[in-house]
């Protein structure tokens, strides 16, 4: 119920004309990977993921919630599927994806006025 409520509350408080699934989307992967990058210790890329949301993202908190629960949810199922943490280049390659898109999604030109 929490996550509908959290899920409603930022459709609602994202702009009408943004491509509010590819945002979410985008916001999501992040927190993907930054679960993963939490389980492997790889604090750099945690810090530019961090960094990346500052800088693109508008100040909602419900963002900030969407991408801590995606990164608690990846967390825990890294731990349960026993993975392997990916090599430090390929997580790199893997957040400078995931920061283009979120940067391509949240560029001025997609916002609406």
């Amino acid at each position: 119920m929490k996550i509908l409520t959290l899920v409603l509350s930022l459709l609602l408080a994202l702009p009408a004309a943004a491509d509010e699934a590819a945002q979410f989307a985008a916001i999501k992967r992040l927190g993907d990977l930054n679960g993963i990058a939490l389980h492997c210790r790889a604090l750099v890329e945690t810090r530019r993921m961090k960094m990346a949301l500052i800088r693109n993202l508008p100040q909602r908190r419900q963002l900030g919630e969407l991408f801590d629960h995606q990164s608690h949810e990846s967390f825990m199922a890294f731990i349960q599927r026993k993975d392997r943490c990916p090599s430090m280049a390929e997580l790199s390659n893997q957040v400078d994806a995931a920061i283009t898109q979120l940067e391509r999604v949240y560029a001025p030109e997609n916002q609406a006025q």
